[in-house]
């Protein structure tokens, strides 16, 4: 099925978990769009230092920096990029808001068509940013 991504369209996956983050890559390459992979807050930033990304998918609990302050760092610096938060864990009160951190939280384990679909739209979302 086509999709409306191009080779241009930059996705950066922040997990630490090899064979998740390796899964959805492969998945998210396979639809057209070029996906780097790092571990955590620090390579998340390495990256962005080489290529600057159109949308992050960032797993909550990762080493020495969550994915919510992570979230929140890069939105303030780079506040056109679109911000997708994967998290096992269930919202709470004590959950940062999510308008301030992400675009869009969603649950994990996720389908890859969910994730396609929650990547089409962050993307769209963050293109028109741009305009």
């Amino acid at each position: 099925m086509p999709t409306s991504s191009t080779p241009s369209t930059q996705i950066i996956i922040v997990e630490d978990n090899e064979a998740v983050r390796e899964a959805m890559a492969e998945h998210l390459m396979d639809q057209g769009y070029a996906v780097r992979g790092v571990a955590d807050g620090a390579a998340l930033d390495l990256a962005l230092h080489d290529a600057m990304a159109d949308a992050l998918i960032l797993d909550i609990n990762l080493p020495l920096e969550d994915g919510y302050a992570i979230s929140r760092r890069i939105r303030a610096s780079f506040p056109d990029i679109g911000i997708l938060i994967l998290s096992a864990r269930v919202q709470t009160r004590d959950t940062p808001s999510l308008g301030q951190a992400a675009d869009m939280q969603l649950a994990k384990p996720i389908t890859p068509q969910a994730l396609s679909a929650a990547i089409r739209q962050l993307c769209q979302l963050a293109a028109s940013r741009r305009l």
